[in-house]
C-alpha cells in the first residue's frame, strides 16, 4: 500500500495520487547511500537545523555521537533505521505526510520509545503499517485500517 501511494508500485486498480509532500522509511532503508554517514545525509544543505542541534538531535533518537560520523556500512539495522528516520524528520522541506513501514524493526524497548517520542512532535500526518502493538498505540493515532480474516476493516480509535 505504501510503495502504491508513492507511485513505486501499479495500483490493482484506480488512480492514486498524492497531493503533499512525503517522505518514506521502509523496512530495509533502502533510501541510504551506505558509504555516507548520518552527518553526510543530514549536511547543512539538507536539513535547516544548524550545526550544534545537528549534533545533538541523533541523540534524541539513541543515536550516539561515536555514530554520526561512521559509514552507514558500519552501523547495526537498529542504528540505520534511527539514523533513516533523522533523515525523514529533519529534513530542510518537512514532509506532510510520514510513511513508515515497520519502523521499529530492529530496535529495543528503549529505542522504540525514543523514535515514538520524536515522531510525537511530527506536526504532520503519519501512515505507519506496523505489527508492534504498543508503538502503535503510544503513537495516539486516530484511524486505523487492519486486514481481518478476509477484508479490510477501518475504524476511528
Amino acid at each position: 500500500m505504501l510503495k502504491t501511494l508513492l507511485g513505486l508500485e501499479l495500483a490493482a486498480s484506480g488512480d492514486v495520487r498524492l497531493s503533499v509532500s512525503a517522505a518514506y522509511l521502509d523496512q530495509h532503508l533502502t533510501q541510504l547511500d551506505l558509504s555516507l554517514s548520518v552527518m553526510a545525509h543530514l549536511s547543512p544543505e539538507d536539513t535547516p537545523l544548524d550545526e550544534g542541534l545537528l549534533r545533538t538531535r541523533p541523540a534524541q533518537l539513541q543515536l550516539g555521537a561515536d555514530k554520526v560520523t561512521l559509514p552507514l556500512s558500519a552501523l547495526s539495522g537498529g542504528e540505520r533505521l534511527k539514523a533513516a528516520l533523522a533523515c525523514v524528520l529533519w529534513r530542510r522541506e518537512p514532509a506532510q505526510l510520514l510513511l513508515l513501514d515497520e519502523p521499529t524493526n530492529h530496535l529495543d524497548l528503549a529505542s522504540t520509545q525514543a523514535i515514538e517520542s520524536a515522531l510525537a512532535a511530527f506536526p504532520g500526518a503519519m501512515l505507519v503499517v506496523s505489527h508492534d502493538e504498543a508503538f502503535l498505540q503510544g503513537l495516539k493515532l486516530t484511524h486505523s485500517l487492519a486486514w481481518r480474516e478476509t477484508s479490510w476493516h477501518f475504524s476511528l480509535l
